[in-house]
């Protein structure tokens, strides 16, 4: 995925937290159960079921077919986004859809501060957030939603401290 330079190792890959994951899943079960609460309530209306029963089959599979490839889709973001942190640089890999991959990197030596927010009580009591980077003369940087925050943000700073004192 990402060539090294000769001397680099890399010191962290960090992934989006898994509740971030669970609870898109949550939410597709509640999209899940719908469907079968309309049936229920179908049931008790008094019309032909004989008719109107394939029907219904036929929309709740392309209904659930719908949803699992939605979910597949969530799934493979999560698991495909990664911030790789080595003692030279840091890269984002993020997917965005099936088929486009946007892989942007830069060097320690360019960062200049790191903040980590955690914003609401459920990423203050799971401990993850969101790291910010700003950058000598770029936009600033976002890691979103992931965990070991201070251990990242130390590992950060500390090789830049690093990667500077080489370059002098």
């Amino acid at each position: 995925m990402i060539n090294l330079n000769r001397n680099e190792k890399i010191l962290m890959v960090l992934h989006r937290h898994w509740i971030v994951m669970f609870l898109k899943f949550f939410l597709g079960l509640i999209f899940l159960i719908f469907p079968l609460l309309l049936f229920s309530f179908l049931t008790t209306i008094p019309i032909d079921l004989d008719y109107y029963l394939p029907i219904f089959a036929f929309s709740f599979v392309v209904y659930l077919m719908i949803l699992v490839l939605i979910l597949f889709i969530f799934w493979a973001d999560y698991h495909l986004d990664m911030w790789i942190i080595t003692n030279e640089r840091i890269v984002d890999v993020e997917q965005k859809g099936l088929f486009y991959r946007e892989i942007s990197e830069f060097a320690l030596e360019r960062v200049q501060d790191v903040t980590i927010e955690m914003p609401g009580m459920l990423p203050t009591l799971l401990g993850y957030g969101n790291i910010i980077i700003q950058t000598a003369g770029e936009k600033s940087f976002h890691i979103k939603q992931v965990p070991r925050l201070n251990e990242a943000k130390d590992l950060i700073l500390q090789n830049t401290i690093l990667e500077k004192n080489e370059r002098t």
